[in-house]
């Protein structure tokens, strides 16, 4: 495939048009979309309130020893809405070419005269927009529900990491989805690199309680924890946004890990998905169910 200007003026445009198709059938249900919007205000409500009962209020001392901050509920706040992302590329962009091979339009789809890379870019596209406006509704309301406290003029700051967090995302989807391609039974392996990331990294707590629960343990099981971009993605941003937050990793290192991340992954997931498909091709099972 030519590399010119105009060729990538055409992938860029094919990619933008399965983004809008993507954006377009989701807005077909709007239940959905209220769903997706609203419900993880639930699924972080127990926290908040076991916290306020536990420490009689939204400020802790003890947490304050481990965070910097004692404002556990921002804290807990920032960790939810990052974590849309980890969800919208495992069930979204990993998902996405199995759920044509379920309706049937997946071999269509391989054979358009566009690179796979196109396709799967502009599916991952619409994932981003989709759940950046749920991640945005859901710090609103939660804002409004439980108070989240933040420093608005680091907000440009914070909005880069979460881009170069959402770009080494994009490699981690693709590397789901060549795997997903492959062994066409996705359940057991996304619930367990989900409830993998969700436990080792600090979405509703700080990394250093790994070191406190596991002891000497816990300094390998925070290594396998910044392994994901998730983690330094989460103590960049809440070194920008929670005032007095201490990070267990200095801000720049965080921030150099996801630029370097981002190229590992991605290279690792276009390499990945370019072998399998040939692989699934050859074996012609590409709309095998």
């Amino acid at each position: 495939m030519k590399l010119d200007a105009a060729s990538m003026i055409l992938e860029l445009k094919a990619a933008v048009s399965t983004a809008r198709k993507e954006i377009l059938i989701n807005l077909r249900y709007p239940l959905w979309v209220v769903f997706w919007a609203i419900m993880p205000i639930f699924w972080l409500a127990p926290f908040v309130f076991q916290g306020h009962a536990l420490v009689g209020g939204r400020l802790s001392e003890s947490f304050r020893e481990l965070a910097g901050s004692s404002d556990y509920v921002t804290f807990t706040i920032i960790g939810s809405s990052l974590y849309a992302y980890v969800m919208s590329a495992l069930w979204g962009t990993g998902l996405s070419l199995r759920r044509e091979q379920w309706g049937g339009t997946l071999e269509t789809i391989l054979i358009a005269p566009c690179s796979r890379f196109s396709i799967l870019f502009g599916k991952a596209l619409s994932d981003s927009v989709l759940t950046t406006f749920y991640a945005a509704v859901q710090f609103a309301l939660a804002s409004l529900l439980f108070g989240a406290r933040i420093r608005v003029e680091n907000l440009f700051f914070a909005v880069s990491a979460v881009l170069l967090m959402i770009l080494a995302l994009y490699g981690i989807g693709l590397i789901l989805s060549g795997l997903i391609l492959m062994y066409r039974e996705p359940g057991a392996l996304l619930n367990f690199v989900d409830t993998l990331i969700y436990t080792v990294c600090p979405v509703n707590y700080p990394l250093r309680t790994l070191m406190l629960f596991f002891g000497g343990v816990g300094y390998y099981v925070a290594m396998v924890s910044i392994v994901f971009p998730l983690t330094p993605a989460l103590e960049a941003v809440r070194a920008f946004l929670l005032p007095s937050f201490n990070p267990y990793l200095n801000v720049a290192i965080a921030l150099s890990y996801l630029a370097a991340v981002t190229l590992v992954f991605l290279t690792l997931g276009m390499l990945l998905f370019s072998v399998v498909e040939k692989k699934v091709r050859r074996r012609g099972a590409v709309e095998a169910y």
